[in-house]
């Protein structure tokens, strides 16, 4: 604890973090580095110590790599909203690319495939139509990594220009509080801003994909691979109001939907729009958990769809999706190491799925985070 090191960055990690290694008595360990950039040569502080790796900050630059760049974000220093803001966008793809490719090789050796060129926009900035912000007192803004100290902003580049407009016209009315407060501020389905603490109003109906130019991109890619498998019924997972589901239906008049979502404000939004476009007789959703549904109905046995949570699927869900044996599985996953994980049970028990398509959407620029689509044909 607290000695201090010189280290190269090898590359990033899961959770954003640069890796480095140290020499100890005969063995090398890692130690991750927050906002650090590959290549990088550091000075860095020992600051947790854990069983297999150890944590550390940046004491000072000795070399800076030739992907890190001044962060344009004044507040980024400090802020746990963004962590890759350091370094250029082109090598941010890069960097995610590698930890998928990294993951593969370790816990899915034996599954070959082609990672397709990364899906950008050029919106690397103003891009979210949603943020969640924190309150205490007159302060408003993202906790500190690691940290539940505040940071106080008046302004957050990675939001779409009406709420960084909103932030800085408004900011200043919003009543202090004491205790803390955590508020969304979002742009609604009419294109207006709406500012409210979350619990005062419904939550279920405000989850959409907050970067609606990549989610478009994924969307129509999504439907053009499930098109190419000429299904004859869909059984969708995690559904949510029907991001997928409705662009789907399209594919085919003849085409059956099931879709599983357990959140039930966001199944009667879909019945709504199901009402109002007048598929009831080509679309069903069910408000239930996704691993209850196979219990009682019969899945698809042309395509199965996942759009998991972070935490990826329940295992049981995914025997029942092994056992069922559908022709083609679609995951769309916003977290690569469930869906490394995911994958390694669905191919368990002499199942066996091949890669046709795998993608990253860089649905989260100047973060670690990613989407990445994947389409699976059995075996």
């Amino acid at each position: 604890m607290h000695s201090e090191h010189d280290i190269t960055i090898e590359k990033l990690a899961v959770g954003g973090s640069g890796i480095g290694r140290i020499d100890y008595q005969d063995k090398k360990l890692v130690v991750f580095v927050p906002k650090s950039a590959p290549d990088d040569l550091l000075r860095v502080r020992i600051t947790h110590v854990e069983k297999n790796f150890l944590n550390g900050e940046i004491v000072s630059i000795l070399k800076a790599s030739p992907f890190r760049r001044e962060a344009p974000c004044p507040y980024f220093k400090d802020c746990g909203g963004c962590s890759w803001q350091h370094i250029d966008e082109k090598h941010q793809v890069a960097q995610k690319e590698l930890i998928l490719k990294d993951l593969f090789k370790k816990f899915l050796p034996e599954q070959k495939y082609d990672l397709l060129p990364t899906v950008v926009t050029s919106n690397v900035f103003e891009y979210r139509n949603r943020i969640q912000l924190k309150q205490m007192g007159t302060k408003l803004g993202y906790f500190k990594p690691e940290s539940h100290d505040l940071v106080d902003i008046d302004d957050c580049m990675i939001s779409e220009k009406p709420l960084r407009d909103w932030l800085k016209t408004n900011k200043s009315k919003i009543r202090p509080s004491d205790k803390l407060l955590k508020h969304e501020l979002k742009i609604n389905a009419e294109g207006k801003v709406e500012f409210y603490k979350i619990g005062a109003q419904s939550e279920g109906l405000s989850f959409s994909q907050v970067n609606r130019f990549v989610n478009d991109l994924l969307v129509k890619t999504t439907v053009d691979l499930a098109k190419g498998t000429n299904p004859r019924s869909l059984t969708e997972f995690y559904a949510g109001s029907g991001n997928f589901t409705f662009p789907l239906s399209q594919i085919s008049k003849d085409l059956q939907i099931d879709a599983i979502e357990l959140n039930p404000d966001l199944t009667a939004k879909a019945v709504d729009t199901i009402k109002s476009q007048k598929l009831h007789k080509q679309i069903r959703f069910y408000t239930t958990k996704s691993e209850l549904f196979p219990l009682r109905n019969t899945m698809s046995s042309d395509l199965i769809m996942l759009d998991p949570p972070r935490q990826g699927c329940e295992k049981s869900l995914l025997v029942k999706i092994a056992e069922t044996k559908p022709t083609f599985l679609l995951y769309i996953s916003c977290h690569p190491v469930s869906l490394v994980r995911d994958l390694q049970v669905l191919n368990q028990n002499g199942y066996h799925f091949e890669m046709r398509h795998l993608q990253i959407f860089d649905m989260f620029p100047q973060t670690d985070h990613f989407e990445t689509l994947c389409l699976l044909e059995l075996a």
